[in-house]
């Protein structure tokens, strides 16, 4: 029938150019898909924690006694299933470095769609796996699949977007390059205006399904939270299957341009793909090379692992629940900054906002470093509640650059994703390193110098010390506002 030929086939008419309706449709599918997936995904974020405790717990048998001793020591239970959960983190964001420029060959070559629902087909078998065999394992390969294919599919959703509005700056006749800069400008900002659209749903549905899975698993079984992300990855990949058309038109997938897709190809892409986090810095030209180097300016601070949650509890004596709700709190506003990014573009233009929000997002690392309390860093939060939407614009002119260039989309963006991916693997380590460098500078002494020296030093390890990583923030911020006034 015509549902089964459009999924399996994908028949649907891609080589002339979609109207706004398709477009708008399209979206429509897309930010739906998203906000099922991110519900499904989020449901079970906080699960493999308890989970394999629970699990390595009931393992042991052990006597009451020796169970006690062992609550202390770095062999109990929680601390084996910290210990997994972060050689899981590890390899997950070492499979993403490797995979994502794979992921890019595969959506230029066999169109976003397919690709699409292969891997919303993963996370329901991983959900399915756990329902059916909870364990360890099942547990484990979840979870790996989840963060996985989380990166995979911004890949796709960000390649299908960039189809529906990058491409069209080529494809009309323009009366002078006043008009033709001027309609560029306003693709521009429309496809920002989507990606923060896009970026509100995935921050609606990752608080509802953190708050309902936090819910869920407070059931003493993983089967509550996962059963009820099978369901929401079911409809997502049911969305997608069933009504998505592809964005791709034929005559620009890879096989059309670049030749066929073949296994030297796929042995090739994959040998490369460590080279691959970089081709950006090097591969096509100094434009983007300076855009991917304030892309990685502005992801940095994103990527600061369980710091920010060390430091809450630390400095400001947050316990894990009231951490989740200062998270939660930022969900809210970034939910809020993202609906109404349509309209500030309009009124901004994509370079003045992009400086407004770099500027708001140095608000909180400065109040952080000029004050102990966490209320001024919710106020400092709210008055910059658009800070984290600062690489709308980075993206959106990386996007428009790579599609006036003849690259493919989903080649950029596997790119972009395996260059992240390096910075996530590594900044983690960085911003740990200088936390505890902050913690034996702060602890130090300022014995054997003048008094006038020992004042000054005493005053920076009070002022900075424990607060370094905030420091890099501030750094990071400063300089990509300089790379932004300069180069966007």
């Amino acid at each position: 029938n015509a549902n089964a030929s459009t999924i399996i086939n994908d028949v649907t008419d891609t080589s002339v150019e979609p109207t706004q309706a398709m477009k708008t449709k399209t979206l429509n599918i897309l930010h739906q898909s998203s906000f099922l997936m991110v519900i499904s995904m989020s449901m079970v974020m906080f699960s493999p924690l308890p989970s394999l405790t629970r699990h390595f717990a009931s393992s042991t048998s052990v006597g009451a006694a020796a169970a006690a001793a062992a609550t202390v020591t770095s062999s109990s239970p929680q601390a084996r299933a910290v210990k997994i959960l972060s050689i899981l983190s590890a390899v997950s964001a070492a499979i993403e470095l490797f995979l994502s420029p794979l992921i890019g060959i595969l959506i230029d070559s066999f169109g976003r769609k397919r690709p699409s629902i292969l891997l919303h087909v993963l996370v329901t078998c991983a959900n399915l796996g756990v329902v059916l065999f909870p364990g360890v394992w099942s547990v484990c390969v979840s979870r790996m699949i989840n963060v996985v294919v989380g990166g995979f599919l911004v890949i796709v959703s960000n390649a299908v977007i960039a189809d529906l509005f990058a491409t069209t700056t080529d494809n009309n006749n323009s009366n002078g390059s006043e008009d033709e800069n001027n309609y560029k400008n306003s693709s521009k900002n429309d496809m920002g205006s989507v990606l923060g659209r896009h970026a509100a749903f995935i921050s609606l549905g990752f608080l509802f399904g953190s708050i309902a899975g936090g819910r869920l698993t407070e059931y003493g079984s993983e089967r509550a939270a996962y059963s009820a992300a099978l369901l929401f990855s079911v409809l997502a990949t049911l969305n997608v299957a069933l009504r998505m058309m592809d964005s791709l038109k034929l005559m620009n997938r890879r096989d059309a341009t670049f030749g066929k897709w073949n296994g030297d190809t796929l042995r090739k892409t994959f040998l490369e793909a460590p080279l691959s986090s970089v081709q950006l810095l090097f591969h096509y030209g100094s434009h983007m090379r300076t855009l991917a180097l304030l892309l990685m300016l502005q992801s940095a601070p994103i990527f600061m692992g369980d710091v920010g949650q060390v430091f809450a509890r630390e400095e400001w004596g947050l316990e894990p629940k009231d951490f989740a709700n200062f998270v939660a709190l930022f969900g809210i506003l970034g939910i809020v900054s993202n609906i109404s990014l349509p309209l500030i573009l309009q009124s901004f233009g994509l370079r003045n906002f992009s400086l407004f929000a770099i500027a708001s997002s140095l608000l909180i690392p400065v109040t952080i470093l000029f004050t102990d309390s966490y209320r001024y860093i919710i106020l400092a939060g709210c008055l910059g509640l658009y800070g984290g939407t600062q690489k709308v614009g980075t993206s959106t002119v990386m996007t428009s650059l790579a599609t006036e260039s003849g690259i493919p989309q989903g080649q950029v963006q596997g790119e972009k994703a395996s260059m992240l991916a390096l910075l996530k693997i590594s900044m983690p380590l960085v911003y740990s390193a200088l936390y505890l460098k902050g913690k034996a500078w702060s602890s130090g002494s300022s014995d054997g110098m003048s008094n006038t020296a020992a004042v000054g030093l005493d005053f920076l390890t009070e002022k900075i010390g424990r607060k370094l990583p905030y420091v890099l923030n501030i750094v990071l911020g400063i300089c990509a506002f300089g790379v932004t006034w300069q180069n966007l």
